[in-house]
């Protein structure tokens, strides 16, 4: 449709010229001693417009002459930067394929252009890496560093492979450099987590944890063993000092003192130190607030106070939460401990009974072995070992 307009716009402007050139009888006179053109206004006119033409074919004709090389030097830019990115691409797809020795082969292609070198020498050195090729790796992540725009990424690269190799110092410093920068993403915040393990910063751990839990980048069950691993080896560095181990205690956050296990572990290690009633009060209010078996376990173990009292907070929780075997195990550890033998082998056997466990037995077994009955002491150890194996 648009092709016939522009044919009748054509039409139309041809009819109207011819009809202005049959009124226009001037002529052109052109002196060039000793001669003398004449020519018609009309064919000056049509000569001067294809003089025109010409002159403005010419002109583009040779502009573009004047410019082939460099448009040849461009396609062949262009067309190295299509290769290289090509190249990159290919190399990432091997990179996850697993196919390692391709990764580099095509980084190298990459490398030809300097928009695509950085992050193929980037890809290629975490190739050699895998494949344990520590010479080609750092070749590969030198080349890295000419490109400033991977600047971040090579830092974060070349921190999770001092991880990797357990170059856990340089790991340090690099994880350092990174937070400086303000790189407090989650990637960053799980290698500086596994490099503050590996250095056994332990209070680093507790705090890297916390913001890594906060951003749920980490299983909560992979949280909930670190942090206990973490606890745990604190209170073994404070063993012994009550006042520092109320300073870790006190420094957890109140979700975090909620936890049993950390509450049972603080209160067996202050009674150690010589602060029994501390670490009785932190299990007591662990098992106010909820059943199990790690605070009453070590409620079991905490002495310092009368029997009776001792019995009458053990059956409280019991009418609580019932004949939980944990519970009955503790009951019996305090009868025993006060020598009050048939007592504990009562709360013993309600515990084999209502649920057998590996701690269950192995806490009857040991209650026997201590009153001489070798016997049925083994017979306990075998089945707590047979629990113990899926037996």
């Amino acid at each position: 449709m648009r092709w016939m307009v522009w044919l009748l716009v054509a039409f139309a402007a041809a009819v109207g010229l011819a009809l202005l050139m049959r009124f226009n009888h001037g002529n052109v006179a052109i002196l060039w001693p000793p001669y003398r053109v004449e020519v018609s206004v009309n064919l000056a006119l049509v000569l001067l417009a294809a003089g025109f033409v010409a002159l403005h074919l010419v002109l583009v004709g040779t502009a573009r002459a004047l410019r082939l090389p460099q448009r040849v030097r461009e396609y062949r830019a262009r067309r190295q930067q299509e290769q290289a990115v090509g190249a990159l691409r290919d190399s990432v797809l091997a990179f996850f394929e697993g196919r390692l020795a391709r990764v580099e082969r095509f980084a190298q292609v990459a490398q030809a252009n300097p928009s695509t070198a950085g992050p193929a020498a980037l890809i290629a050195a975490r190739s050699a890496q895998r494949m344990q090729e520590a010479a080609r790796r750092d070749r590969w992540l030198a080349d890295a560093q000419a490109d400033p725009g991977t600047a971040n990424a090579l830092l974060m690269t070349q921190a999770e492979l001092a991880v990797e190799d357990r170059r856990t110092q340089e790991a340090l410093e690099i994880v350092e450099r990174l937070h400086a920068k303000g790189a407090r993403h989650i990637v960053s915040l799980r290698t500086a987590l596994r490099a503050y393990e590996q250095a056994e910063r332990w209070d680093e751990v507790l705090r890297t944890l916390r913001l890594v839990e906060k951003r749920d980048a980490l299983h909560p069950a992979a949280v909930r063993r670190l942090r206990d691993r973490a606890y745990g080896e604190l209170v073994v560095r404070k063993a012994g000092d009550a006042t520092a181990l109320r300073g870790l205690w006190r420094s957890m956050r109140p979700d975090e003192r909620a936890l049993p296990e950390l509450a049972a572990l603080t209160a067996k290690a202050l009674a150690e130190a010589g602060a029994a009633d501390e670490g009785r009060k932190i299990v007591e209010q662990a098992l106010d607030a909820g059943w199990d078996d790690a605070p009453a376990d070590a409620y079991a173990r905490i002495g310092g106070l009368p029997l009776r009292d001792r019995l009458e907070r053990l059956e409280g929780w019991r009418k609580r939460y019932g004949d939980e075997p944990g519970l009955l195990v503790a009951l019996g550890r305090v009868c025993a401990s006060e020598k009050l033998w048939g007592k504990a082998e009562e709360y013993l056997r309600l515990a084999v009974k209502n649920q057998p466990s590996v701690a269950v037995h192995a806490a009857l077994g040991e209650l026997y072995e201590g009153l001489g009955r070798k016997e049925e002491a083994g017979a306990q150890f075998r089945e707590a070992a047979r629990l113990a194996v899926g037996g």
